[in-house]
């Protein structure tokens, strides 16, 4: 057998075994996957506790309506928003390995999770991720929300389109309070050379780790429909309150 062959038939056996388990990401105890039945219920619970706005994915808390006061005053450019999950201990313990402590791997286990909260929502007619800048793709190493949308984009069957937008060069939105996040994303995306016929009439979700303030994905939603879009939607991991 030859190396190539016996590298493959290695490869082949290895999948084929079941998955013995290890610890859960969240709590480190044992577990049969990568996140424990109680860790995701208590989630669950979570979540379950206060409906969400739909434009903007923070909680109603009780409030009658699908949106929230804030965006029924001022609608965001954002038609529709969804987050799997609330930015909280200990799951933004996770987020922050993902995104800041090269742990790209982290990023199956997390579109997971946003594959079921996305499972019964209509389907847009594009997908597309947050650009990163050329900067801060070289610091980082890998683009955290396109690792999460490609993850995605297969098993609902979306055509996925990861270079549609362009970032300009600017600081991170991590480092900046919410005053400066919102000064700070005006102006800096546009669309890729030639998208333009991608975008017109389309039904877009973007696709992004985590919702701060709003700001970078409502400054999206602006130049997507500037563009031509139709609706733009967005799909977040983690929304902070």
């Amino acid at each position: 057998m030859s190396t190539t062959a016996w590298h493959r038939a290695k490869a082949q056996l290895k999948a084929s075994l079941p998955t013995l388990g290890g610890q859960c990401l969240l709590c480190r105890q044992w577990a049969p996957a990568r996140l424990c039945a109680p860790c995701l219920e208590q989630q669950a619970r979570r979540a379950g506790q206060w409906p969400a706005c739909g434009r903007c994915a923070l909680p109603l808390a009780g409030l009658p309506g699908p949106c929230c006061a804030a965006c029924l005053r001022e609608a965001p450019a954002l038609d529709r928003c969804i987050a799997a999950l609330d930015y909280h201990h200990p799951w933004d313990r996770l987020l922050l390995d993902f995104k800041f402590n090269d742990r790209p791997q982290l990023a199956r286990p997390l579109a997971a999770l946003m594959l079921e909260a996305l499972q019964t929502l209509p389907r847009p007619d594009l997908l597309c991720c947050v650009a990163l800048s050329g900067a801060g793709l070289s610091r980082r190493g890998y683009n955290q929300s396109h690792e999460l949308a490609r993850r995605v984009a297969g098993p609902l069957g979306l055509a996925y389109e990861p270079r549609l937008l362009v970032r300009l060069p600017g600081p991170p939105q991590s480092r900046l309070d919410a005053q400066a996040r919102r000064r700070n994303a005006r102006g800096a995306f546009v669309l890729a050379p030639g998208a333009a016929q991608r975008v017109r009439g389309a039904r877009i979700a973007v696709l992004d780790d985590v919702m701060t303030t709003g700001a970078t994905l409502n400054e999206i939603a602006g130049v997507l429909k500037r563009a031509g879009a139709r609706e733009v939607w967005g799909w977040v991991l983690m929304r902070a309150r």
